[in-house]
């Protein structure tokens, strides 16, 4: 086991000492304007996932909703209010959507 252990820190060390090395002895400094460009495409990159993720979220959040006041669910109360908390509106439509009643009240049986 000790010999294990051994042979695992120098691994991790070995490779550390190896990635950490670079073919160019300076590093590489980016204009102004590169930078500027560089940090508005990363900033568009990540920005696309989180605008989705906004617009999932509402849609979802006044669908249940209306979904749940149309149908009389149950537990109308507690699937609005998951559905409304951004970090748990995917358990609140999951749960409103395996235990909403299968009919409308007043529609067709």
């Amino acid at each position: 086991m000790k010999r294990l252990l051994s042979a695992t820190a120098l691994t991790i060390l070995s490779t550390s000492a190896l990635l950490a090395q670079t073919d160019s002895p300076t590093p590489v400094q980016l204009t102004d304007a590169q930078a500027a460009g560089l940090f508005a495409t990363m900033c568009g990159v990540a920005g696309i996932p989180f605008i989705i993720s906004i617009v999932l979220w509402l849609w979802a959040a006044i669908w249940v909703t209306k979904d749940a006041t149309r149908r009389n669910s149950p537990n109308a109360t507690l699937v609005k209010v998951l559905t409304w908390i951004p970090f748990t509106w995917v358990i609140g439509w999951i749960i409103h959507l395996v235990t909403r009643p299968k009919t409308m009240p007043g529609g067709p049986a």
